[in-house]
């Protein structure tokens, strides 16, 4: 598949009870999209996958993308610890294409992407390799501004070590924001129900079109539990 596919392409990266699924819900407004879930942090596996091959290619691989034969490496008395026989570009596609399997189920979504709140310990660098496998990737960082409530909130509430946590995490995708503001916007929980803010990003990933306030507010008026 090329890199030039015309398909919208969006990622809600956020902290745990930042009100990211709300977030979605609102990006699924949108005609034709398919924002989906979490995945357990499986596609930030896929993603430390691809840079680690990526990595062992173009500093370890003798041959590089081009990778030498063993038998030449033999011949030629090269060690071989770093030997492989892999083509960076064909995996660089299969990763694509199981990415795609996951998020697009058909050719009429032309809007597609997930939310996903694992991001702690530097994962969320990883979303500059999903960029390289797809370059036109808007990123939605979706944090808390009170994070003595966030704290207190879901889960967080039983864990004596979620404010030191959620200080750190929230640290993280403020840094990465930005690190990566060309392609990042950053969102809060508070701001979600603020109508200028929305529409902001709605322009950010070139949907003006179809803010619908009359969906969102529907959205933002309906508390799913969870």
């Amino acid at each position: 598949m090329e890199d030039k596919m015309e398909d919208k392409i969006v990622l809600i990266c956020a902290t745990g009870r930042s009100g990211s699924t709300t977030m979605q819900r609102i990006i699924n407004t949108i005609p034709n999209s398919n924002m989906c879930g979490e995945n357990a942090g499986a596609i930030n596996h896929l993603l430390a996958f691809y840079n680690k091959i990526k990595y062992t290619t173009f500093m370890q691989v003798p041959g590089n993308v081009t990778p030498f034969a063993y038998d030449y490496l033999v011949k030629q008395k090269i060690k071989p610890s770093w030997y492989n026989s892999y083509n960076l570009y064909e995996l660089r596609e299969k990763v694509r294409d199981m990415i795609l399997t996951m998020l697009k189920p058909n050719e009429t979504i032309n809007l597609w992407g997930f939310k996903e709140i694992r991001y702690d310990g530097g994962s969320i660098q990883y979303i500059k390799d999903f960029k390289d496998l797809f370059p036109q990737t808007k990123v939605i960082l979706h944090i808390r501004e009170d994070l003595q409530k966030q704290s207190k909130s879901g889960w967080f509430k039983k864990d004596k070590n979620a404010l030191p946590f959620l200080l750190k995490n929230t640290k993280e995708l403020i840094d990465f924001y930005k690190e990566n503001q060309s392609y990042c916007y950053i969102s809060t929980f508070e701001k979600m129900f603020v109508e200028e803010n929305l529409k902001n990003i709605f322009k950010f990933i070139d949907c003006s079109e179809h803010y619908n306030e009359v969906k969102i507010k529907e959205v933002l008026n309906n508390n799913i539990k969870d």
